[in-house]
């Protein structure tokens, strides 16, 4: 009885945690499914204000992964059944999730007005998908002299769909095969595991994210966000 009581209580405290960090968040990124498999969505963005979540009027279409969403690694309770994502399986990851905090591109110097701070991508940046490397799952410079992987993103050569990149904190402990080299980048076409869109679109996410408000990313099926909205604290969506 005692273990099985520890178990509650551990349980009750892991989604306590995500429903405080959905609660102390200022911005949120929402892209919402209509199931498991579907590798197309819509992104609903919102601000939190003195009267609560607030949506922007305009909502973003995207792509994702091939074969749609599994759960990932994030700041939500781990999950289990079905859809689980796995290194090289062509699924976005689904749950919640922190951004980075900076953003990449090709090129030297950010759109102007973009307030995220910037890091231009060079001949050396690559994301690291060889899950037997000390470097799974990181952005580096490649060093060939310590170079232990083989395979990896060449990151400047993924033209057009990384002239801008959000790095989503998918695995973020970097367990051998929960997924790796997860973004949201330009060049609305279905991924290996991103998430996608026109690059009007992102150009638009850039200038609304604001370094100084902690901006969360939440990836869902319609079915899911329903079944977690109130466990997790989420905001009513205008169809759910």
């Amino acid at each position: 009885m005692k273990i099985l009581g520890s178990v509650i209580l551990f349980s009750l405290f892991i989604t306590s945690s995500v429903f405080s960090q959905v609660s102390s968040a200022q911005k949120l990124i929402i892209t919402i499914t209509d199931d498991w498999n579907s590798n197309s969505g819509t992104i609903f963005l919102f601000d939190r204000t003195r009267d609560g979540w607030k949506k922007q009027r305009e909502e973003i279409q995207v792509s994702l992964g091939e074969n749609g969403l599994g759960w990932g690694v994030g700041v939500h309770p781990k999950q289990t059944g079905e859809y689980l994502k796995k290194e090289g399986d062509m699924r976005s990851p689904a749950g919640i999730f922190e951004l980075d905090s900076v953003f990449y591109g090709l090129d030297a110097v950010p759109p102007e007005g973009v307030r995220y701070p910037y890091r231009p991508l060079t001949a050396l940046t690559r994301c690291v998908d060889d899950t037997l490397s000390a470097s799974y799952n990181k952005l580096i410079e490649e060093d060939t002299l310590k170079k232990d992987y083989n395979s990896a993103e060449h990151m400047q050569k993924v033209v057009p769909d990384y002239k801008y990149v959000l790095v989503i904190r998918n695995n973020p402990k970097r367990e051998k095969g929960k997924g790796s080299c997860i973004f949201i980048h330009t060049n609305k076409v279905p991924t290996s595991g991103c998430t996608s869109m026109e690059e009007q679109d992102m150009l638009s996410l850039l200038y609304w994210l604001d370094p100084k408000r902690t901006t969360l990313i939440i990836q869902l099926p319609h079915s899911e966000y329903h079944r977690l909205r109130t466990e997790w604290n989420l905001p009513m969506l205008l169809n759910n």
